[in-house]
């Protein structure tokens, strides 16, 4: 899933996932770790698999304009 509304999807849902932990781990009387952890966990690869995705998408668009600057440019 490399669509824009993909990476923004998963960002969101990333975050609200930290967000939940963090408020489970603060504000929960008992098990707090039982709930907060997993939530944080779960976030924290939500956030980064969408940095990793936005991270090859760059990639690959400067690779692909690499290689139309390599075409455009007449050979010897």
């Amino acid at each position: 899933m490399n669509t824009t509304s993909g990476i923004v999807f998963t960002w969101a849902l990333g975050l609200i996932f930290v967000a939940g932990g963090l408020v489970f781990l603060l504000f929960l009387d008992g098990n707090n770790l039982l709930f907060g952890l997993p939530y944080l966990v779960i976030g924290a690869l939500l956030c980064y698999g969408a940095w990793r995705l936005q991270v090859g998408v760059k990639r690959k668009a400067a690779q692909a304009a690499q290689e139309d600057e390599a075409e455009a440019e007449p050979g010897p």
